[in-house]
């Protein structure tokens, strides 16, 4: 058990988890049905992602991220000439929907809690 005094004696003690940070980007190029971008390895590996695409258009890129049960936990449409950015907890897939000839870019960084 670890001391809550200070005392230079406390040696024993786990560290305090460590959070890094993943990027991810790559081009969208229609048409995409469905298409998984990206996909966890395991159940819950991470704990908060941001998603964003930006559309060079000429249509409405949509996409979905779900969680490990496949529960939809944030959604994403974007008109053309824009970029949308969502925030989620817990995500574990991110699929997008681009129509033939819209082109576009997606970015993701997700956060990862190591314990020692």
């Amino acid at each position: 058990m670890c001391s809550t005094n200070g005392s230079a004696n406390n040696c024993c003690c786990c560290p305090s988890p460590t959070v890094i940070q993943e990027k991810i980007c790559g081009n969208l190029n229609g048409p995409l049905l469905n298409y998984t971008a990206w996909e966890g390895p395991e159940v819950n590996d991470y704990i908060q992602g941001t998603f964003e695409i930006f559309n060079a258009g000429p249509e409405d890129i949509t996409a979905q991220i779900l969680d490990s049960l496949g529960a939809t936990v944030g959604t994403i449409d974007v008109p053309p000439g824009n970029s949308v950015a969502v925030s989620v907890n817990n995500p574990n897939t991110f699929n997008v929907q681009v129509p033939e000839g819209t082109r576009g870019k997606f970015c993701i960084t997700l956060y990862k809690r190591l314990f020692a």
